[in-house]
């Protein structure tokens, strides 16, 4: 699983994930990602198409970043989700 900083500019800042999001490397994107999100003024955009696996960890990870961004009034989007997993990001309330 990786977090990368695809694009950070005056307009949007670019996350990319990848891999298998369970509990240890949802910890591991909270630790990096909620910092950024705090001291964020641009919206977010978390790129999701190279995900290959995710599980509640990984869903109540995408559900704290929603919610974290609405608490600092930032915009947030999901991009690039699979199918198999779009339907479960949705089923737990997960805006997209």
């Amino acid at each position: 699983m990786c977090l990368e900083i695809s694009k950070s500019d005056q307009c949007v800042d670019v996350f990319v994930l990848t891999g298998k999001i369970g509990v240890q490397e949802a910890t591991s994107i909270r630790q990096q990602l909620f910092p950024r999100i705090q001291n964020c003024v641009v919206p977010i955009t978390l790129h999701l198409s190279a995900v290959t696996e995710m599980d509640s960890a990984g869903l109540g990870l995408l559900m704290a970043v929603q919610r974290l961004a609405a608490d600092f009034n930032i915009d947030v989007r999901f991009t690039g989700i699979h199918e198999n997993l779009k339907e479960h990001i949705v089923a737990v309330g997960i805006t997209l």
